[in-house]
């Protein structure tokens, strides 16, 4: 990191639930301060895998995870699960509260990164702010926005310290669970042209996951961030899609032409691709101008450098082609 978070912050033990590509940022920018960071997830890591080794925690085992947070300063939540409602709305809320409890067991703050399903009604505001309203037009988003309600009732009633980290989509090294990869450029490391799961030629803001977690590791170490939402710094102003993916096919060696998939085939389809009718609740999110502010974070840490796009999608080409490599 070449911003402030280099410098030693307070003492304590910090635990990342969720080894994911935020949360093995969030670790590494916390490790480069000098932090002592244990970074588990659900499944050890990958034998050869290039993120250090981690250990097995199940954030819906209650029990483990209280006893994993004793003597922890701060737990973060920055796992996903399986993109599916149903499993969101039976086995996030159980997640939260017992990261809720674990916090509060030991003193721990308890740190999410979060995303913008939360926000509505339709269309969302333009650009997106901490300020957005919370009424979710999604099964999806209304498991975000309950999720929120329990840290703010919790930091209300019991005392939980607690702050939210929120980003827009997310791109950068070794990213594939994100609509950017999913729909357009994994084809083009196929060699084919890339589709887009809305309109290609409307702004979209995409937040660089080292930014991410380089933000994340400030925000929670920083005294005066807490109880409250923060968007994570995010490049701006927002490309459309089509000129971000003509910069990756370019990179790529693919075709630079982006199709739009018409949303009357998502919804045709997802009887037989069932993950097709799980993203065609969020297609709202594609179909208008998706800007993304975070001018609040810039003006508490104003000296951040925020990865302009054009270096973030070389780095996440350059990513691919090693792994085709390995």
């Amino acid at each position: 990191m070449s911003d402030s978070s280099q410098r030693p912050g307070p003492a304590g033990r910090h635990l990342i639930v969720g080894a994911g590509v935020i949360g093995r940022a969030t670790a590494q920018a916390l490790r480069a301060g000098g932090h002592d960071v244990r970074l588990t997830s659900r499944t050890p890591s990958r034998q050869g895998s290039a993120d250090a080794a981690h250990p097995s925690l199940d954030a819906l085992d209650a029990a483990a995870l209280r006893d994993a947070t004793r003597g922890v300063s701060h737990l973060y939540l920055t796992l996903g699960l399986p993109y599916r409602a149903a499993v969101w709305e039976r086995d996030w809320p159980r997640i939260m509260q017992n990261a809720i409890d674990a916090a509060l067991a030991h003193g721990a703050r308890l740190v999410w990164f979060d995303n913008v399903y939360a926000y509505g009604p339709l269309p969302l505001q333009v650009p997106m702010r901490e300020d957005h309203p919370i009424d979710p037009p999604s099964r999806k988003g209304k498991v975000r926005a309950r999720l929120l309600d329990m840290l703010r009732q919790a930091g209300d009633t019991h005392g939980l310290h607690w702050l939210v980290g929120r980003s827009a989509d997310f791109y950068g090294p070794d990213v594939r669970l994100s609509v950017i990869y999913s729909a357009a450029i994994e084809r083009q490391l196929q060699g084919r042209a890339a589709w887009w799961l809305g309109d290609p030629d409307a702004p979209h803001s995409f937040t660089y996951t080292l930014d991410a977690g380089r933000a994340l590791a400030l925000l929670a170490l920083a005294p005066d961030t807490g109880q409250q939402s923060w968007h994570l710094p995010t490049a701006s102003p927002a490309p459309t899609p089509r000129q971000l993916l003509m910069d990756s096919a370019r990179l790529l060696g693919a075709p630079t032409t982006v199709h739009r998939m018409p949303p009357v085939l998502t919804t045709l389809l997802s009887p037989v691709v069932p993950m097709l009718g799980e993203v065609g609740e969020m297609l709202y999110q594609n179909q208008q101008a998706y800007v993304f502010d975070s001018s609040k974070f810039m003006a508490r840490f104003p000296d951040f450098r925020i990865t302009p796009y054009a270096q973030g999608m070389a780095a996440m080409a350059e990513s691919f082609r090693a792994s085709a490599k390995a």
